[in-house]
């Protein structure tokens, strides 16, 4: 029998799984003492999590949370699960890509350091399914000597929502190498950007858009302030329809209200479940939900096994 379990903020999305898969779940009291430390218990132990294939979805869009949904990890492999699979929608973006000085910390190395300290058990190493990192490289920071990472995307969400005639923009060069590939049948456009000083400046390649609906692609969205200078020029250039669309919206200080009186329509997923009550403060605010690429995980690991 394969038991899932989650982070209480995709309790939803854990439970339609669950139905989907002929999973059970693992019931657990995600709460704090009077102190603010973790309180976490977990019921059913000899019948979840014993010598069973545990699937673990978590949540670390928020810092706060990063010990608690370790420690479950952590004490599921304890507690003498026959395999492991974690699913982590989203990796925050943290300090290594972007290093410029030579004494700063490298969080990212670090935390994929402690996630890889989680132990293999019975035939299987514990494996962790990432959806569109930040940066690939980011890939090796982990110790593939104890845990297999898997990398997957969630671009095949949005192709379901666009016609064939949609023109696909990329707002830097990052995007245009990481997703041109998944959109071959479509047409593309670049964009380049280049700081100068404070100011972000950008240049959209030479293309007749006039009366054309665009999409604006990326994977992770934090202030929207590339995309909000990217659909400026697009305005100017008499699109019909621009939308923008990435698999993670971090949005600091509410930054999705101001990109939404800049696009038509803005798409995210629910790889960062507090997406969900944000779009319910907009009007043009969309959240796609990933839970049938996390059940395709899981069936496609089942397979892999036989």
């Amino acid at each position: 029998m394969k038991t899932i379990l989650s982070h209480p903020e995709f309790s939803q999305m854990w439970e339609k799984i669950a139905q989907n898969n002929d999973m059970q779940t693992a019931s657990h009291k995600y709460e704090t003492f009077a102190d603010g430390w973790p309180n976490l218990f977990i019921d059913d132990v000899k019948q979840k999590i014993e010598h069973t294939d545990v699937t673990y979805l978590a949540d670390i869009s928020k810092r706060e949370e990063l010990f608690q949904n370790y420690a479950l990890i952590r004490w599921v492999t304890d507690y003498y699960a026959d395999k492991l699979r974690v699913i982590l929608p989203f990796f925050p973006v943290w300090t290594m890509e972007r290093i410029s000085k030579k004494w700063e910390v490298a969080t990212a190395k670090y935390f994929a350091d402690i996630l890889s300290t989680i132990p293999s058990w019975r035939k299987w190493k514990t494996s962790i399914h990432i959806f569109d990192i930040h940066n690939l490289s980011e890939r090796f920071f982990f110790d593939s000597n104890d845990v297999n990472v898997e990398l997957h995307t969630a671009m095949s969400l949005i192709k379901e929502k666009i016609s064939a005639e949609t023109v696909m923009v990329f707002p830097d060069e990052g995007a245009k190498k990481r997703f041109s590939d998944d959109f071959e049948d479509y047409e593309v456009l670049h964009c380049s950007k280049k700081r100068v000083w404070e100011k972000r400046e950008i240049t959209l390649e030479e293309s007749n858009i006039e009366g054309k609906e665009v999409i604006l692609i990326d994977d992770l969205i934090q202030s929207g302030g590339t995309l909000i200078e990217t659909a400026k020029i697009l305005r100017q250039k008499w699109a019909s329809k621009i939308s923008a669309f990435a698999t993670h919206g971090v949005f600091p200080n509410d930054s999705h209200k101001n990109l939404c009186e800049y696009v038509d329509e803005l798409i995210v997923t629910n790889t960062i479940p507090e997406n969900e009550q944000r779009a319910e403060e907009v009007t043009n605010m969309q959240v796609l939900s990933i839970q049938k690429l996390v059940e395709k995980i899981i069936s496609w690991d089942d397979q892999n096994e036989k």
